[in-house]
């Protein structure tokens, strides 16, 4: 893979380097705790000759401490600050803003580290501080995140804050490794087959967007809102298996991989598509491992909403269907004296015979009413369970349109222990598939 040297990425706007850089400005009750003197700040300045060579390293000390950042200056921009110095430490001298040498500044800068106990940015804390920032990068790419963690380190080992663009190009430099890793392992490691796939993803008018999340909850998706999360289930279940491997080698952190898939989340597809080859892919590969969890998860809560439906409708349904056959038991019950009249009925013979009697019975109640009547009064329950699984029968093109699609879309891991019913489950699907 070619190597290509990155230009500095932007990590602050103006504004926040601006902030971050530039020197203090002090009001008078600024100026008395910052530019405060003790005895071995009053040691080095008797060291110094020129007084305006003293006033430079009070006005280094008082900004150091202000904000851990060596600022340019010169005199005659900070004459108010010059002026409190001049009153308050050598007040039988007329305040001057002679410029102050390049060596001379480097010198007060040296001895301002010494006095606050801080060092400058050398080589090795260059070197230590790349290793610490490749280290997080791990963990998070998002460039504010790694800025800071080198705020932190400046701020742990008290040393001056490294230019802006010093920083830049560190950071910039550790995740252009970082990319450079990852892009090498998914190069190495997809297969033709995944990469045209997920190219064709990418590249196809309109794709992406079709596999985008949808709004509100999965138990409000509409039957066709809730075939187009299937449809999208189903789009990447063809590669999620080889794209969760690539996951595991990659070795990313919970946060690049939420980070990278933002990316595909928040950027144009225009942008998108003007990534480089390989990154592009680093982006889509995380995004599409997330959405088909989360695209799973949608249909697992869709699956047990519209199942807890079809329970409740079918219990309600059987629960009404007990009602009407006691209304029928309570209404007809009073005709059964008719039926019992029939035994002790003078008029009718002996010699009758028996289907003639059942014929006559009929014309008084049915022969359902009969048998209603009879379970009642034999007290025999009526049996719930099979009236719902007569209602759920009913239901049958119903179940087939919303229910199966769903269980034959989700992913169900067992427990390692539950070999039997992962076998039952794909014993179950593969049942189904052969009745589509």
């Amino acid at each position: 893979m070619q190597t290509v040297k990155p230009s500095r990425i932007q990590i602050l706007t103006d504004q926040e380097v601006h902030d971050l850089y530039s020197r203090p400005v002090f009001n008078q009750s600024e100026r008395e705790e910052y530019f405060s003197v003790d005895p071995r700040i009053e040691k080095v300045l008797s060291t110094l000759g020129k007084v305006e060579t003293r006033i430079y390293l009070l006005l280094l000390i008082g900004y150091f401490r202000a904000k851990p950042v060596v600022p340019k200056f010169r005199l005659r921009d900070v004459k108010q600050d010059v002026d409190y110095l001049y009153a308050t430490y050598f007040p039988n001298r007329k305040p001057k803003y002679p410029l102050i040498a390049k060596s001379t500044r480097a010198t007060l800068i040296l001895k301002m580290y010494e006095i606050l106990g801080f060092t400058r940015f050398s080589k090795v804390d260059e070197k230590s501080l790349l290793e610490r920032l490749q280290d997080v990068a791990t963990i998070c790419t998002y460039p504010k995140y790694i800025f800071d963690e080198c705020l932190a380190f400046f701020g742990q080992k008290r040393i001056g804050l490294a230019g802006y663009s010093t920083l830049q190009t560190m950071i910039t430099s550790v995740l252009a490794s970082e990319r450079q890793r990852t892009e090498s392992i998914l190069s190495s490691s997809m297969s033709d087959t995944t990469r045209m796939q997920l190219k064709k993803i990418l590249h196809t008018k309109g794709r992406l967007n079709q596999l985008s999340a949808q709004k509100g909850s999965a138990k409000d998706f509409t039957p066709s809102e809730l075939m187009r999360e299937i449809e999208t289930h189903s789009t990447i279940k063809g590669v999620y298996q080889e794209i969760k491997g690539l996951i595991n080698e990659l070795g990313l952190s919970q946060g690049n991989l939420t980070y990278y898939a933002s990316i595909i989340r928040h950027q144009s597809i225009y942008k998108i598509r003007r990534f480089p080859e390989w990154q592009g892919m680093l982006y889509i590969v995380c995004y599409l491992f997330f959405r088909y969890q989360e695209t799973n998860d949608k249909l697992v809560t869709a699956f047990q909403y519209v199942t807890r439906k079809q329970r409740e409708s079918a219990s309600a349904a059987a629960k009404q269907r007990i009602a009407d056959e006691l209304e029928v038991v309570r209404d007809k019950l009073t005709h059964a004296g008719h039926l019992l009249g029939l035994f002790v009925d003078d008029s009718v013979s002996d010699q009758a015979q028996f289907g003639d009697i059942r014929q006559n019975a009929f014309e008084k109640l049915s022969k359902d009413e009969i048998q209603l009547i009879s379970q009642h009064l034999n007290k025999e329950n009526f049996d719930k369970r099979q009236y719902e699984w007569q209602h759920i029968d009913s239901q049958y093109r119903k179940i087939s349109n919303s229910i199966r699609p769903l269980f034959l879309a989700i992913d169900i891991e067992c427990e390692p222990g539950q070999t039997l019913l992962s076998t039952q489950l794909q014993i179950a699907k593969s049942e189904l598939q052969k009745e589509k």
